[in-house]
């Protein structure tokens, strides 16, 4: 075993890691640039639409019905991502009630030569580094393993004893995942 990491994620940890997810990791942002191009899409045919389905000659009317729709579609893009976190923060609750949160809110994480293991008080998952698609690194608060593109298995950097064995762990990892890229 060349590391062992106890591993203790919040509620708030988890809720960064969905909120990074989606507003930032190459993942969320193809879903969000989706989402929005799709609701542009729909606002721009229903505009098309009130054009020229209302009665020739009522530009007036015709106006006044379109104004609405762009400055709903104005505010749909300003008030996305925070509409998004409103919409997290609610799901998650949710989840909480029901006791089924998407984390385990302590782990040990083992890191050997071929694999790393993830050991917590229900489940025990084992992966090879060829299955991990990309690293990021979120200031000096978070590692993301992301094995796919809605797997991931967080480690925080209070895990680290010291500055040397994040430094020895960085070169470590840096030598099994080609992708690896750093958010502020």
């Amino acid at each position: 075993m060349k590391f062992r990491f106890n591993v203790n994620i919040t509620e708030q940890d988890y809720l960064n890691y969905n909120s990074f997810w989606m507003l930032r990791s190459p993942y969320g942002k193809k879903q969000m640039l989706t989402l929005r191009l799709a609701v542009t899409a729909i606002f721009v045919i229903l505009i098309f639409i009130t054009c020229f389905g209302f009665a020739e000659g009522y530009i007036a009317d015709t106006l006044l019905s379109i104004i609405p729709l762009g400055v709903f579609l104005i505010l749909f893009h300003i008030f996305l991502n925070k509409l998004y976190s409103v919409f997290l923060r609610v799901h998650m609750n949710a989840l909480k009630k029901k006791g089924k949160m998407g984390y385990s809110p302590s782990s040990i994480m083992e890191f050997y030569d071929d694999h790393f293991v993830e050991t917590t008080v229900d489940n025990k998952s084992e992966n090879k580094y060829t299955a991990v698609e990309r690293i990021s690194i979120v200031g000096n608060k978070m590692l993301y393993i992301h094995v796919n593109n809605i797997m991931c298995y967080m480690l925080p950097f209070a895990s680290f004893e010291n500055k040397e064995q994040y430094n020895d762990f960085m070169s470590f990892i840096k030598t099994k995942c080609n992708s690896i890229d750093f958010y502020k």
